[in-house]
C-alpha cells in the first residue's frame, strides 16, 4: 500500500497487473509523470505519484516520412 502521495515500481506493477520490468520502461519513455528517482541507504529507488496515472505511449514502429514526388 503506498504510503502517502508517493508508491514504488512494485506496487505501480500490482496495481496494473503487469511487471516491475514494464514500469521501469514506461518511466524510461515519460510514461509516469512526476516520478523521481530517489537515493535511499540500500541504492535509488524509484517512487512514482500516487494515484497512479499512466500515459498513454505510442508503440510500434514511427510512421514513414511522405516524401513528395518531384514533376518533371
Amino acid at each position: 500500500m503506498p504510503i502517502g502521495k508517493w508508491g514504488t515500481v512494485a506496487e505501480a506493477a500490482e496495481y496494473y497487473g503487469i511487471t516491475k520490468h514494464s514500469i521501469y520502461k514506461a518511466i524510461n519513455r515519460g510514461g509516469f509523470r512526476g516520478s523521481k528517482l530517489v537515493e535511499m541507504p540500500r541504492g535509488p529507488v524509484w517512487l512514482l505519484p500516487y494515484p497512479f496515472k499512466r500515459l498513454g505511449l505510442k508503440v510500434g514502429r514511427p510512421a514513414e516520412k511522405k516524401s513528395k514526388e518531384r514533376k518533371g
